[in-house]
């Protein structure tokens, strides 16, 4: 069964980004939602000095093939699924590890700030959140590297649900 066929039985994912510093990161979110097959992607916070020359770069073709915006958070809650679950990726003390961690079939997934992650205000109203073990010494992962753990390990969950791999 092709994988494509997934998005016939789960919501496709929308990926939020919060207020992200670097374009090649962006760019990288952009590349990855579209090889998961997400909706959209959503920076919150202004385009303010983003270089959008690296951002489109890092993003490659994928820069026209999805869906991306900029926006504030008021925004954003008009722009979400009427059904989501809202899953943080974030190393917070009620995060549960990613790999024993059950993510939902309507996933909207929370990224943080390249610093200091995703905003406590924001994160307080999110559903889930979850973290990437990480045994060795660095314990932090790029941003972009840490969503395509997550948006893989969903994408593997959601497969072995509906397919049985």
């Amino acid at each position: 069964m092709p994988v494509e066929s997934l998005y016939n039985k789960v919501q496709r994912p929308v990926i939020v980004a919060d207020h992200l510093r670097n374009a090649e990161n962006m760019g990288a979110l952009i590349r990855l939602a579209d090889n998961v097959g997400a909706s959209a992607v959503y920076f919150l916070g202004s385009e303010g000095d983003v270089n959008r020359g690296r951002l489109q770069r890092a993003a490659a073709s994928s820069f026209r093939n999805i869906s991306w915006a900029f926006i504030d958070d008021q925004k954003l809650e008009h722009l979400l699924p009427e059904q989501h679950t809202s899953v943080a990726l974030e190393t917070a003390n009620n995060s549960t590890n990613l790999f024993l961690s059950s993510l939902p079939e309507n996933p909207v997934f929370y990224v943080g700030n390249e610093v200091s992650g995703i905003r406590q205000s924001l994160l307080q109203n999110l559903d889930q959140c979850v973290f990437i073990p990480v045994p060795g010494p660095t314990r932090s992962l790029n941003v972009s590297h840490a969503t395509s753990v997550l948006l893989f390990e969903w994408l593997r969950q959601m497969m072995h649900i509906h397919y049985k791999y």
